[in-house]
């Protein structure tokens, strides 16, 4: 998990990418079997609900699909979008709930929802990396700002996209799926920052213009491309977030679970920084860069013995 530090953040990606791992061979499914539905409907116009039923849900345990409704009445592009809604109220939690367990473990006083607004998001990483771990700084920090997907810079374009499409699924969720005015008030405030360059990307997530009133649209494609910012937002805030002294929690934690046994340094200095750089990447961290600060730093802690 060497391509970022906190082992939340590394659930929260496995998380996204289980959804995807699930809803593409889903929707694949749904295809042909929209197809093949279809087919037999033009073969038979008159099969009954019962007959499909028995033909295509026999021995799946499932019960009650409505075949006319949902494979004739109901177009493929309308599918996606509904597709789309669930991927999305799928992975905004996923957001919140990695930013929820950092407060809980590590960062106590931390200000999630300030986390999630541009202009805010920065003073508040901050203030949580104001009393700073010299050795995690040290040892780790330039190692994960090359990191794939990390674009810190870019921390308020891309907080900006993401309050659109969590306002959208507030909408969906609270408003019967239509726009209100902080929708309205997101989708304005992106739009300057709604460019490639600005959010790292090689796409910019598709989002039709949202009118008040009327009914939030979103599609297929530019969730998935949202579900990238989301990866971006968690790779980027947990480079920051590291230099925190309170995530030193984090690499003690991990040192124990693996190390359960106090280990011994060899007399010699250069033989105990091998011992320690292999200690430390066996709990999943990249090679430490300033071994000394973690030898002083495991020694203060009684984690280590001389």
């Amino acid at each position: 998990m060497t391509d970022v530090f906190f082992t939340a953040t590394k659930r929260a990606l496995n998380n996204i990418t289980s959804n995807y791992d699930m809803v593409w061979p889903t929707a694949v499914g749904l295809w042909n079997l929209r197809c093949m539905v279809n087919g037999v409907k033009k073969e038979f116009p008159e099969i009954t609900e019962a007959e499909l039923a028995a033909k295509f849900s026999q021995g799946s345990g499932i019960h009650g699909v409505n075949y006319q409704r949902a494979f004739i009445q109901t177009t493929w592009t309308q599918q996606q979008t509904k597709f789309a809604w669930i991927l999305l109220n799928s992975t905004i939690p996923i957001f919140e709930g990695w930013l929820e367990e950092l407060k809980q473990n590590y960062f106590t006083d931390m200000d999630v929802k300030a986390l999630q607004f541009p202009t805010q998001a920065q003073a508040e990483v901050a203030r949580l990396t104001a009393n700073s771990s010299t050795m995690l700084h040290n040892s780790f920090y330039s190692t994960y700002l090359g990191k794939r997907d990390r674009c810190y810079a870019q921390l308020d374009a891309l907080l900006h996209c993401y309050r659109v499409f969590k306002e959208a699924r507030n909408c969906y969720m609270h408003n019967g799926s239509i726009a209100d005015q902080k929708l309205i008030n997101a989708y304005t405030d992106y739009l300057p920052f709604a460019t490639a360059s600005s959010l790292c990307v090689s796409e910019v997530p598709d989002f039709p213009a949202p009118a008040l009133g009327t009914e939030v649209q979103v599609s297929l494609r530019g969730v998935v491309g949202f579900s990238y910012i989301l990866i971006k937002l968690l790779v980027s805030l947990d480079t920051e977030l590291l230099c925190a002294a309170d995530a030193e929690a984090e690499f003690i934690a991990r040192y124990q679970q693996k190390h359960k046994i106090m280990r011994t340094l060899k007399p010699n200095a250069d033989e105990s920084r091998r011992q320690v750089k292999q200690y430390v990447q066996q709990c999943g961290f990249p090679k430490p860069l300033a071994v000394d600060d973690i030898i002083t730093f495991l020694l203060n802690n009684h984690l280590i013995s001389k």
